[in-house]
């Protein structure tokens, strides 16, 4: 199951994302996260910068202005913001 983080805010994306089975934590939780998802208003960001319980693996950063669910989904389980064909 992947972990992810979605800005508090971001409630329908939290919800969607819970109920397709990932595990949506908030910054404070401890442990590593597969990615974290924002919107772009000068506020998202900085938690992501503050927080010191990211992936030391790496995690994706999404940012979820004028995605859908399914953008978020796919660049969750790809990695990729782009399919290639």
């Amino acid at each position: 199951m992947k972990r992810v983080v979605v800005q508090n805010n971001l409630d329908s994306i939290r919800d969607a994302l819970s109920q397709k089975g990932y595990e949506v934590v908030d910054f404070n939780d401890t442990g590593f996260v597969d990615a974290v998802i924002y919107i772009d208003d000068q506020q998202g960001i900085k938690s992501v910068n503050s927080s010191e319980k990211l992936n030391n693996q790496g995690c994706i950063i999404i940012n979820a202005k004028n995605r859908s669910i399914e953008d978020i989904e796919y660049i969750i389980e790809t990695r990729r913001y782009e399919r290639l064909f």
